[in-house]
């Protein structure tokens, strides 16, 4: 969480680059390791963060939302990628995402709904596009995406 909301400017994966800003979060009442389950707790101790959690579903290659936050104007949103150990599903960890087209589809000439997962084409007018596009999304439950392998012309 620490490094979405401070980004270090050289050795982002050390951890000595957040742990001045630990008291910046509260984190009273909560258990760690977190769970998914927890969050809603998370964005009610810490006013100014959403959240939206993602998890990589090995059987089908998707993605997954895992929680989405109900709290859109906040001045902070973090987009956290859950991962899971197979052989002990207590063990995860959250990372943080800071590139989601990158993630979903690793192409750049495409943004994605950080809600729903679908892709936006980056044309003139495509914050536009998808800024018009939320408030419908947010009626709407999260869904899983599965995106065609770009490798197998079947797909």
């Amino acid at each position: 969480m620490l490094s979405a909301l401070y980004p270090a400017t050289d050795h982002p994966y050390r951890l000595s680059r957040y742990i001045h800003r630990e008291q910046s979060l509260k984190v009273e009442g909560l258990n760690f390791p977190v769970q998914t389950k927890q969050i809603p707790l998370f964005e009610k101790r810490n006013p100014s963060i959403s959240i939206n959690v993602l998890a990589f579903e090995e059987s089908s290659k998707g993605f997954t939302v895992e929680y989405r936050s109900p709290e859109r104007e906040r001045e902070h949103h973090v987009n956290l990628l859950l991962l899971e150990n197979a052989d002990n599903p207590s063990k995860q960890q959250y990372l943080s995402i800071k590139n989601m087209p990158a993630l979903v589809l690793s192409q750049n000439q495409f943004t994605t709904c950080n809600i729903c997962l679908q892709l936006v084409l980056l044309l003139l007018f495509s914050q536009r596009v998808l800024d018009d596009h939320m408030p419908y999304c947010y009626q709407h439950e999260p869904q899983q995406v599965i995106y065609p392998n770009p490798h197998n012309e079947k797909e």
